[in-house]
C-alpha cells in the first residue's frame, strides 16, 4: 500500500509476524490432556462478561443446553490477576444496556457497589485555539451525555466478575489464551499460554505447561484487535467486502485531586495538535470526574486520544498529553492533584465506537 503523494506508508512495513502460524494451533491435543467446556470467553473485560452473564441468564431458563455444554457451562479467560485488571480509565456510559443486563438494580445500587460515579448533569466541549485560550461549543450529537453514567471500567469489571461466578462462570484469571485452535475449518477452542518462564524463555522452577480448552463455542472478547482476533480475520476472510477499521492510539492518566470536578469534559480539534497537511494530527481529550469507592478521595481521569493516520512519525500522544496539562483549564483542575495511574491503548475510532457507551472506546 502506498501513501498518497508518493511518500512512504507505514503499512508498506508490516511487523515480522505471520498471525495464522503463530496464533493459530492446528488440531487439538490428546483428549486426555484437554479441557472441555461449554463456551469459552477470552477476555474479561466488561464485554466479554456481559456476554457471560447474558448467557448464564438465558442458560438458567434453558436446563437443556446448559446440560449440553457440560460441567462447566461458561468459562471466561483472562490473563490479569483479577477482571478488570488491565483496564485504566473512567467511562461516560448510557445506562440502557446496563439496566437490561442487570434489571433488579437500581442506578444507586450502582453507585453504592463502587463502579458508578453519578449521572451527568454538566458538560462542556471545548476547542483550544493556542495554549492558553478555549472556546466553548455546543457538544455535538456523539458527545452529549446528559443522563448518561460516569463508571469505573475495572470496577464495573470486578462487579460483572462476581455476577457471573454467582451465575455459574469458571473465571480463569492469570491465564493468556496465546492459540486459537482451528480444526477441520473450524475454532474449536483456544490455547491457554505457559506458565513460570524467565524473561528469555527458559523454564523455571513453577513452570507449568499451557493446556488446550476445548469449546463447543468460543466467542473473542480480547480487546482492540487482540493477536487471535487479527489471526481468526485473516483465517476466515472475516474483512472482505467490508469498511476498514480506523484507529486511534490513547494516553490515559488518573488523577487524586483536592477538589471535585462537577462536570464532563471533552476538547476536540484544536492546541496541542497541529492540523496542518503535513503534521495531520487529529484528536482530542476527555477529563471525566471519579471518586475512589474505598477512600472516598476526589478523582479526575484524563485522557488524549490522537488517530493513527498521523503523517509526522515523530508524533507521540504521551507528549500530546503532557502538553495538554500545561493548558490553564487544566492545569487549575490538576493543581495540587497526584496521578496515581497512567497506560496507553489503541481504540476503536470513529467507525467503531462501543455501541453501548460514549466511551469512544476508551
Amino acid at each position: 500500500m502506498s501513501a498518497r503523494n508518493g511518500a512512504v506508508a507505514p503499512a508498506a512495513y508490516p511487523p515480522a509476524v505471520d498471525p495464522q502460524r503463530e496464533f493459530i494451533k492446528r488440531g487439538l491435543d490428546p483428549e486426555d490432556e484437554v479441557i472441555e467446556v461449554g463456551v469459552a470467553i477470552v477476555g474479561g473485560g466488561t464485554a466479554g462478561l456481559a456476554c457471560a452473564n447474558r448467557l448464564l441468564q438465558l442458560l438458567a431458563e434453558d436446563p437443556e443446553t446448559m446440560e449440553r455444554l457440560g460441567e462447566v457451562p461458561v468459562a471466561v479467560i483472562e490473563k490479569a490477576k483479577t477482571c478488570g485488571g488491565h483496564s485504566l480509565s473512567g467511562a461516560v456510559m448510557r445506562p440502557g444496556p446496563l439496566q437490561e443486563l442487570f434489571p433488579d438494580m437500581t442506578r444507586e445500587q450502582w453507585r453504592e457497589e463502587g463502579f458508578a460515579f453519578g449521572e451527568v448533569r454538566k458538560e462542556a466541549i471545548y476547542v483550544l485555539p493556542s495554549a492558553r485560550t478555549k472556546v466553548r461549543i455546543p457538544p455535538p450529537p456523539p458527545q452529549r451525555n446528559h443522563g448518561n453514567e460516569i463508571v469505573s471500567v475495572a470496577a464495573l469489571a470486578r462487579f460483572q466478575q462476581r455476577q457471573a461466578e454467582e451465575g455459574g462462570a469458571y473465571i480463569l484469571t492469570e491465564t493468556a489464551a496465546t492459540q486459537l485452535i482451528v480444526q477441520d475449518g473450524r475454532v474449536v477452542g483456544v490455547r491457554s499460554g505457559d506458565k513460570g518462564r524467565g524473561k528469555d524463555g527458559e523454564p523455571l522452577s513453577n513452570f507449568e505447561p499451557g493446556t488446550d480448552i476445548k469449546a463447543q463455542v468460543t466467542v473473542l472478547a480480547e480487546g482492540c484487535w487482540g493477536h487471535m482476533t487479527g489471526a481468526a480475520i485473516r483465517e476466515f476472510n472475516l474483512a472482505e467486502d467490508r469498511e476498514p477499521q480506523v484507529w486511534e492510539l490513547g494516553v490515559k492518566e488518573l488523577w487524586k485531586v483536592p477538589k471535585p470536578l462537577d462536570r464532563v469534559i471533552h476538547t476536540i480539534a484544536g492546541w496541542p495538535l497541529k492540523l496542518s497537511a503535513r503534521y495531520h494530527q487529529i484528536g482530542g481529550s476527555w477529563i471525566y470526574p471519579m471518586k475512589d469507592a474505598r477512600s472516598g478521595d476526589d478523582l479526575v481521569s484524563i485522557g488524549f486520544v490522537i488517530d493513527l493516520d498521523y503523517a509526522d512519525a515523530t508524533t507521540s500522544a504521551h507528549d500530546l498529553l503532557q502538553e495538554f496539562k500545561t493548558h490553564p483549564m487544566v492545569r487549575k483542575i490538576l493543581d495540587g492533584g497526584q496521578r496515581v495511574g497512567g497506560g496507553a491503548r489503541s481504540p476503536r475510532a470513529a467507525t467503531g465506537r462501543c455501541p453501548s457507551c460514549r466511551c469512544q472506546g476508551r
